[in-house]
């Protein structure tokens, strides 16, 4: 009786412990059949054959017009400004009047050195007048050498003031004529850097003038590319402000790279079209060599959003890839990467 007790209590121990087994490997579990995709239709419809083309990369160089003819009237004299006759964009004509300065100091000083220079003539007259009259009496023996001498040490003194009184009254003219300031070229104002009031020391610019019929376009190139350019070479400018392009001739080359970005400053001269101001952006366009590229039609191409897709045909399955474009050429364009020459296409439909 005891030994079948015990026999039954270890079957009971083993039939629990397979049970406990069999539920961690997932005996009891329920099996779901897998599920398989149905087969994507076979695509009968038109293919492109992806071939690749020798395309002329675009090389632009982002560029600005500058003014060739460009200067800043500025002060030569310290004075008021005292008038200014212009404003931003107005056009002004060479020699005419910009601004006027303080003078009333300056004239003042002129008229003290007028009179210096009147009381000079007048002992200079005197001095001449007795340095004759002793002459007549030094050769009857009258007057001694020494007196003479006196005399005409006096009257080379005052001559040598009245070239001094000359010079600075020569001076005091030309800093009077200073304080009208008229313009160099003829151009459009392009801004006024002083109003009146303001106290002015030599050097310091009132307004800045450009000419608008002498702009150049001005940019950087890579040193690379320097090489191959030239003086009177021609090149494509795009303006792109004025939604116009027009044609350039490198007129200079700056010699001296800049030593961090290595890069060359190249100047085109341009005939501006109407509107040109200086600053304005442009894209100066470099030549460069043909090289091959794969090029499709743009009707091939799927846009979402950022995205650019094409449909590619594998083994007779139509499948979407993502790719990366590059250079438009009108109905066609370049695919940076993403696709390889001989792979087909189907087209892109808004309902694929």
């Amino acid at each position: 009786m005891r030994l079948t007790t015990r026999y039954w209590g270890a079957m009971s121990a083993f039939i629990a412990l397979g049970v406990l087994l069999g539920s961690f490997s997932g005996l009891f579990n329920t099996q779901v059949e897998p599920q398989f995709r149905a087969k994507s239709a076979v695509y009968s419809g038109e293919q492109y054959l992806v071939t690749t083309t020798e395309v002329t990369p675009e090389d632009f160089v982002s560029a600005s017009l500058v003014a060739k003819e460009n200067t800043l009237v500025s002060s030569r004299v310290l004075a008021q400004l005292h008038t200014l006759e212009v404003r931003a964009g107005q056009l002004v004509k060479k020699g005419q009047l910009l601004a006027t300065l303080e003078d009333t100091q300056l004239r003042a000083s002129m008229e003290e050195i007028r009179a210096q220079s009147r009381a000079n003539e007048a002992q200079l007259s005197q001095a001449q007048k007795q340095l004759s009259r002793s002459e007549a009496l030094l050769s009857k023996g009258l007057v001694a050498n020494n007196q003479m001498d006196e005399w005409q040490s006096k009257v080379d003194e005052l001559k040598a003031r009245r070239a001094a009184l000359t010079e600075q009254l020569s001076g005091a003219q030309a800093a009077l004529n200073y304080t009208r300031l008229h313009a160099p070229l003829s151009g459009v104002v392009v801004e006024r850097l002083q109003e009146p009031g303001s106290m002015l020391s030599p050097g310091v610019p009132i307004v800045e003038i450009f000419n608008p019929a002498s702009l150049q376009v001005s940019g950087a190139v890579r040193s690379s590319l320097a090489g191959q350019l030239k003086v009177g070479d021609t090149l494509q400018v795009e303006l792109k402000a004025l939604s116009t392009s027009v044609m350039g001739t490198i007129s200079e080359i700056v010699p001296v790279a800049d030593s961090l970005a290595r890069q060359f400053e190249i100047k085109l001269d341009i005939v501006p079209p109407k509107g040109s101001k200086p600053g304005m952006y442009a894209q100066i366009s470099l030549p460069s060599k043909p090289l091959k590229r794969v090029v499709i039609p743009q009707l091939y191409v799927k846009r979402t959003g950022q995205l650019t897709m094409v449909y590619v045909v594998e083994q007779g399955i139509k499948q979407r890839r993502l790719v990366r474009l590059g250079q438009s050429l009108g109905e066609n364009v370049v695919v940076v990467s993403g696709l390889a020459a001989g792979e087909a296409l189907a087209i892109a439909t808004t309902s694929s």
